[in-house]
Order: structure tokens, then C-alpha cells, then sequence
């Protein structure tokens, strides 16, 4: 029945963005989607994402070309100056349609977005809504990482190796957890897991001048500075002409690196002259003190020497004094001996007189003589 009412009909541009997609393989279909929105991107959000977000769920795309042309269409967004969307943009999406598909798209162009310009706190609220339905998306898991690692979280890892353990992810999630772990100058581990990483990604064929630029820097955090210089220059011979701002972004990296291979270079050298001067004041400080040292020993020695001279000289003079007191013990006996018998042999009290007088006589001698031996060693040590 006709009311009257013409039918709505898709204009020529319309028809032509079906019939390429429609001869297009998946892999195609997100690049054609790229160029059929590119310009778009100059306006405000509401004039190309509701109608992104509509083609994307009536061709059917595959998830990981959802996230190519969202990422390529919200970088290209960036270059222009486009505003973030907002609560407007978002009703006004899911209004048309509250699926699944339309809420990963607005978190996928919002997300990169906001990882473009490295808005790590709002995009870790953002992380937050999302993941409570896209746990296991690996962007998603991406972004969270991103914001995470950004903002030195300590659930920073944690979310970094769940996103890169995710069985859906590809080149573009890999990308915002390289760029993610460049932030993240607070873990010693960095430089080595964005090796780690940028390998992952070169044997999965998903390396590009971006790969070799995060590459160069790690190898020069690392101090591996020819190594940094060979992926600086893959990086550079890679880029395309007429990105000014990133090639010079890359010859900054190249600039960082010899200048840091210089530092090293002079640091290195500067602590070896330091070394040589140190090792050289210790040797002159070691002779020194061994002279010294020397000179101390052969004093102590000539001391040792004296007193050991001087140790026999007493000695000796000891023994020798010993014998001469024990020859008069034995004189002294033989006299007591003789003189006890003539007193006993006296007649008269005479001759008995005499003989008394003889034995104290011989005993007074005696004494002298054992003063005489035992004081005359002291005198000359007491005149010296």
C-alpha cells in the first residue's frame, strides 16, 4: 500500500562504500572504512562515530579489524585537533543501537584517544567501566595496562602480562603496551621487557619503525649503544616521507644515543685516570710506610741486638761470679775443715788460742773475699 511517503534511499557515497566493502576481503574492509571516514575526523566526534559504529555492525567486521580502523580513525583524529567524545556522543551511539559491538567501539576510538595523548589518569576511570564487561578484550586489557604503567600503579605488571597473555592479542594491542612500558621508568625490569616484548612482535611479523624506535631505546637505557644505533637507523630507514614530527622524534633517539655513548665513553675514562692517580698515591704511600716500616725493624733489630748482648754479658758475668762463690764455699770448707782439726789436735789453752784466732782470722778473709766478688761486677755497669 503506498502512504504516500518516498522510500529512504542510501546516497551514490553510501552505495559505493557497500559495494567495496561487499568485494573487499576482511582484511581490507578496515582500510576502506578508514578512507571512507578519514575527513570526517576534521569535525566535531558526532560526525563520523555513530555512522562508523553502524557500518561496522552492518558489514560484520571481526573484532581485530574493529580495532584497526578505530585505531587509525582516532589517530587521525588527534592530527586534527578533534575533541574527545563525550556523554553526548556516547548516548547518541548507543541510542541507535546499545549492543555489545557499539560499546567496544566508542572504548576502542575513546581509549586511543586518550592513549595518544597520554591521558593516563582519565583513561584508567574509563578502564574501569569498561573492564567490568571487556575483561578478557585484549585492547581493553591494554588500555588498563597503558593507564597503569603510565601512572606507576602497582597493579601496573600485573595488568601488562595478562594483556599480553590475551589469546586475541594482535599488533595494535602489542602497540599500546610498547608504548606503555616506555612510561614506566619506575620498574628496573623496563628495558628488558620492551625487548622482550618488540621480539614477540618481530616473530609474529608485526615490526615496523615504531618496533625498532622502542627497541633503540631500550638497548640505550640498557648502555648497549651500537646496538641502539643499528635499530634507531632500522627505524628510520622504515618511516615513510613526510612524517617531519616523527622523524625527528627518531633522530632525537639517535642524538640520545651518542650522546650517552659519549657520557660513557668520558665517565669511563675519567675513572680510569682517577683509578691510575689513586693506584699511584698508594704505591708512593706503600714505599713510604715500607721505608719506614724498614727503618723501624732495623732500630727494633739493633735494640733486640743490644739487649741480647747485653742479656749474655750478664749472664756470663752471673755464671762466672756463681763459680767463684762456690771455689770460695769450697775453700771455706777446707779451711773450717784444717782449722777444726788443729783445735781439736791443741794441747794448751795456748795453742788452742791461736788456733780460734787462726779459724776467725781465716773466717773474716773469707767474707771479704765473697764481698769483694760479688760487688766488683756492679761498679763498672753503674759507671756506664
Amino acid at each position: 500500500m503506498d502512504n504516500g511517503v518516498p522510500p529512504q534511499r542510501q546516497s551514490p557515497e553510501s552505495d559505493r562504500l557497500s559495494e567495496r566493502m561487499e568485494a573487499a576481503s576482511d582484511r581490507e574492509k578496515a582500510s576502506i572504512l578508514v578512507d571512507h571516514f578519514a575527513a570526517a575526523t576534521a569535525g566535531p566526534p558526532s560526525a563520523w562515530v555513530d555512522d562508523f559504529v553502524s557500518r561496522v555492525e552492518e558489514f560484520g567486521l571481526p573484532v581485530r579489524q574493529i580495532r584497526r580502523a578505530a585505531t587509525d580513525l582516532a589517530w587521525l583524529a588527534r592530527k586534527n585537533g578533534q575533541g574527545y567524545l563525550d556523554e553526548t556522543d556516547r548516548a547518541r551511539v548507543l541510542a541507535a543501537g546499545n549492543t555489545p559491538t557499539a560499546r567496544l567501539c566508542l572504548a576502542y576510538i575513546h581509549g586511543q584517544r586518550l592513549r595518544f595523548d597520554f591521558k593516563f589518569a582519565q583513561l584508567h576511570r574509563h578502564c574501569l567501566e569498561w573492564l567490568a564487561e571487556f575483561d578478557q578484550d585484549a585492547l581493553v586489557l591494554s588500555f588498563a595496562a597503558f593507564a597503569a604503567l603510565g601512572a606507576r600503579a602497582s597493579n601496573g605488571p600485573g595488568l601488562y602480562r595478562r594483556a599480553v597473555d590475551a589469546p586475541d592479542a594482535d599488533d595494535k594491542t602489542n602497540q599500546v603496551l610498547l608504548t606503555g612500558i616506555n612510561f614506566a621508568d619506575h620498574l628496573p625490569e623496563q628495558p628488558q621487557m620492551m625487548l622482550d616484548l618488540s621480539d614477540e612482535m618481530m616473530a609474529r611479523g608485526q615490526e615496523n619503525s615504531i618496533v625498532y624506535y622502542r627497541r633503540a631505546t631500550a638497548y640505550r637505557k640498557l648502555g648497549r649503544f651500537d646496538d641502539g644505533l643499528h635499530e634507531i637507523d632500522r627505524a628510520i630507514d622504515a618511516l615513510g616521507p613526510g612524517d617531519v614530527l616523527v622523524h625527528e622524534q627518531f633522530t632525537q633517539e639517535r642524538r640520545s644515543i651518542i650522546l650517552a655513548q659519549d657520557l660513557q665513553d668520558q665517565i669511563e675514562r675519567n675513572t680510569q685516570a682517577v683509578a691510575d692517580s689513586i693506584a699511584a698515591q698508594v704505591d708512593e704511600r706503600i714505599a713510604a710506610a715500607s721505608a719506614e716500616l724498614e727503618q723501624r725493624l732495623d732500630e727494633a733489630s739493633l735494640r733486640l741486638t743490644q739487649r741480647i748482648d747485653v742479656a749474655q754479658e750478664m749472664v756470663s758475668s752471673g755464671l762466672l761470679k756463681m763459680v767463684e762463690i762456690l771455689g770460695l764455699f769450697v775453700a771455706l770448707v777446707g779451711f773450717v775443715a784444717g782449722s777444726g782439726a788443729i783445735v781439736i789436735k791443741s794441747h794448751g789453752l795456748q795453742e788452742r788460742a791461736l788456733s780460734m784466732l787462726l779459724v776467725v782470722g781465716g773466717a773474716l778473709v773469707f767474707f771479704s773475699l765473697l764481698r769483694l766478688v760479688t760487688t766488683v761486677g756492679r761498679r763498672p755497669r753503674a759507671e756506664r
